[in-house]
């Protein structure tokens, strides 16, 4: 093999590497904007049950039409189900446990009175507020450390291949 074709393997490993440590990075940061628009929605049915008193799925309907986020789809796949408990989730960039609690809270919307519900929707906001954070924190971490070891990763492949 002459030098151009070795350089060539590994500046290909290289790329290989990076796109996926992209793909990891991008799967971090999904997660974390899953969180935020989540809470977002929270904030969103706190406000519309303490004054407009609209159904749940006219206050899901609204959210959908005014917001573009990573939370949508399950949003859609709620509002579009007859029967909530028979309703199934798509995972997306979740956890099998994170789409069980985001399910049981989707299910919980509209069993109570309205202010037991407002008191319910804050105990909510803690909880995902809390794992929010912790995926924030996650995203300024890993972020960029995914692309970097990937391209590194795909540097030392290359280099040992040749």
């Amino acid at each position: 093999m002459d030098i151009i074709t070795r350089l060539l393997i590994a500046a290909a490993s290289s790329c290989a590497g990076a796109f996926v440590g992209l793909f990891f990075s991008k799967r971090v940061k999904r997660r974390a904007s899953y969180y935020e628009a989540l809470l977002d929605f929270i904030g969103h049915v706190n406000s519309e049950i303490k004054f407009r008193k609209n159904s749940v799925k006219k206050i899901c309907e609204d959210f959908l039409a005014s917001n573009q986020t990573p939370f949508n789809k399950n949003l859609s796949e709620f509002a579009s189900t007859p029967i909530p408990y028979n309703m199934v989730l798509s995972r997306g960039v979740l956890k099998k446990t994170e789409l069980e609690e985001v399910r049981q809270f989707l299910l919980s919307l509209g069993t109570l009175d309205s202010e037991t519900q407002s008191l319910d929707l804050e105990l909510q906001r803690e909880k995902f507020s809390a794992i929010a954070d912790k995926n924030a924190k996650k995203r300024t971490q890993f972020s960029s450390m995914y692309v970097k070891l990937g391209f590194l990763a795909g540097l030392a492949l290359g280099i040992i291949i040749l």
